[in-house]
């Protein structure tokens, strides 16, 4: 895979979201990135998900924005409802970018797309084995189980939750952290429209119950999809949910659900498409770089889908990392401890968050506990999350300002 060339090479490692951002945003910054992803080329990737706002601005600096709001629903409201249906509250995140919920892979494929135009290298099923700091030139090189190996003046450790990449940079921290909650969902049969008032169509909607919640959402002109969280015991049911047949999954959530209002029922009962993720979260790094090796997205800071902002940002880190290394009046290895600086609080405050939310679903409340909830809580406390969202979606600072 070696080239002869004139410009600075980065090994982006992963293929994901934050691996192709983070190319694009290096070539645009005159560097040659080359991409090396794990997996062979897939275009069904995960399920559904928002791209909040500050996601969508970063989109837009790419010039994807506008396509991917066309495949997918524009959202700017959270909808809370109690499970007898009652409208209990609403987060209005105001700001004039709405998030867009879709399905991942549009995303992908826009990215991809977009890494393409770019004339970007992408080369799939290159698991990464091991990396090699060179004593001579500030040379990186990244070795893969089949043999191969790549040489680049620094490397990015896009690769995700199980990343390899910290794995060699933080030994004891190779393992997530297993939050015992496991993500399921699906996308409804094509064409399918639960009988929802007409701001849901553009929003994401929580059920929540004496105990659990579930959400859903329209991810496109005809495309619904709900999700929720469910705790395991032990790895037994964890594997016993990962595998039980669709059939009794279904079955299983129906019993979960039960007494719920409409559309909880019916959106289990039209599922198509379904997904089931182990969630696992990293709250905390004693660094994020070494040398000329960099972390970003879900190998930094992964985080629950509860915390509704992973993908978001990790765009953001992809574009911060780019303006940092387009200016060469530093080192590559200060602009790595920039990104970290500037970085880290808002990444690890979101992780604490996801890891909340889902641990606050498992808390079963009593007749007065709902009351005060459903009465009292909720039509205070949900213009307070949308102030609140308003402010974590308006983007990090840095990324449109010289303040980097």
């Amino acid at each position: 895979m070696e080239t002869t060339r004139s410009r600075p090479r980065a090994i982006v490692i992963g293929g994901g979201i934050a691996g192709p951002a983070t190319a694009i945003f290096l070539a645009r910054a005159g560097i040659e990135p080359v991409i090396l992803e794990a997996h062979p080329l897939s275009d069904g990737v995960g399920g559904g998900f928002q791209i909040a706002p500050n996601g969508m601005r970063v989109l837009a600096e790419i010039g994807v924005a506008d396509d991917l709001r066309r495949a997918g629903q524009s959202s700017r409201d959270f909808r809370f409802k109690n499970h007898c249906g009652k409208l209990i509250g609403v987060a209005r995140t105001g700001g004039t970018r709405p998030g867009v919920n879709v399905a991942r892979s549009h995303l992908h494929r826009l990215l991809s797309a977009a890494v393409e135009r770019h004339g970007i290298a992408v080369h799939y099923q290159k698991r990464l084995r091991d990396i090699t700091l060179a004593a001579e030139g500030g040379r990186v090189v990244a070795r893969f189980e089949d043999g191969t190996s790549v040489r680049g003046d620094f490397l990015v450790g896009a690769d995700g939750v199980r990343s390899r990449v910290r794995a060699w940079m933080h030994p004891k921290h190779a393992q997530p952290r297993d939050t015992c909650m496991i993500s399921l969902g699906a996308f409804c049969e094509p064409g399918f429209t639960p009988d929802v008032p007409a701001e849901e169509h553009g929003s994401l909607t929580f059920i929540v119950g004496p105990k659990h919640q579930l959400g859903y959402s329209k991810f496109g002109a005809d495309q619904w999809g709900w999700w929720c969280h469910v705790p395991f015991a032990d790895d037994a049911e964890r594997a016993e949910i990962l595998t039980m047949p669709e059939s009794r999954l279904a079955e299983r959530l129906m019993e979960r659900y039960r007494g719920w209002c409409t559309p909880t029922g019916e959106l289990i009962a039209r599922s198509r498409a379904w997904i089931r993720t182990p969630i696992y979260d990293v709250p905390h790094l004693p660094t994020w770089h070494r040398d000329r090796v960099v972390l970003v997205g879900d190998a930094a800071h992964a985080m629950s889908p509860a915390a509704g902002l992973g993908a978001s940002l990790a765009l953001e880190d992809a574009m911060l990392l780019g303006k940092l290394v387009a200016d060469r009046v530093r080192s590559v290895e200060e602009s790595f401890a920039q990104v970290e600086r500037l970085r880290r609080s808002r990444a690890e405050t979101m992780v604490a968050r996801g890891y909340e939310n889902d641990q606050r679903t498992l808390k079963e409340l009593g007749g007065f506990g709902q009351w005060m909830r459903d009465s009292v809580l909720m039509p205070l406390v949900a213009p307070m999350i949308g102030k609140a969202l308003t402010r974590v979606y308006a983007g990090e600072p840095a990324l449109f300002t010289n303040a980097a």
